[in-house]
């Protein structure tokens, strides 16, 4: 073998060993970048699984509140149709008192009211039964014993009252009807309500 055949042998061995080298880094290289790619992406991939849970726990939570807060308004709104339901049996079963028990029930209410005592009670259409002689009798004999006047009359007209009395004097008229009362004492009476109706 000549020396340039040789040496033109040692330069393509050389090549050859040069170009394993490259390619071997290459792989080398390729390989890392390859681990590199697969750990950022499984990293990313648990990052972005992460952020959906966290994203999901979030909804689930506000889902879970806004629920709580519909039961509570709906029970709350059940409540309150409860109470108002108690206070208009409270009304009908006072409207619906027996003449006896309707007297006795306004005859103390009445007295309280009167000032002068010839003022005239205005009643219901459906009440006016209960107002009868004796009853009112009854009331200016005791008027005239705390020292007032004993002129009650019941007026000739009436008004559309769910029971109770409306007491006029000249211009001036005071509403003693259940549902006035009712009304006017409710927030006070409202909490006791609610206690009976939802105590546990």
């Amino acid at each position: 073998m000549s020396g340039a055949e040789k040496l033109k042998e040692k330069i393509i061995a050389e090549a050859e060993a040069q170009a394993e080298r490259v390619l071997q880094e290459a792989r080398q290289r390729a390989t890392e970048i390859i681990a590199r790619g697969e750990k950022e992406g499984t990293a990313r991939r648990e990052t972005l699984l992460a952020q959906a849970r966290d994203q999901a726990e979030e909804k689930k939570r506000r889902a879970l509140t806004i629920a709580e807060l519909d039961a509570r308004k709906q029970i709350l709104a059940a409540k309150e149709e409860l109470i108002e339901d108690t206070f208009n049996q409270a009304l009908t079963r006072l409207h619906e008192l027996e003449r006896k028990p309707y007297q006795e029930l306004l005859f103390p209410m009445i007295l309280a009211a009167v000032q002068r005592g010839d003022e005239e009670l205005i009643v219901s259409p459906s009440q006016r039964e209960h107002f009868d002689a004796p009853f009112l009798v009854r009331l200016n004999e005791t008027l005239r014993q705390q020292g007032k006047k004993g002129q009650l009359t019941l007026a000739a007209g009436t008004r559309p009252l769910q029971g109770g009395f409306v007491l006029r004097a000249g211009e001036v008229e005071i509403n003693n009807s259940f549902d006035s009362l009712l009304r006017m004492q409710r927030d006070l009476l409202e909490p006791t309500v609610a206690g009976m109706l939802f105590t546990e």
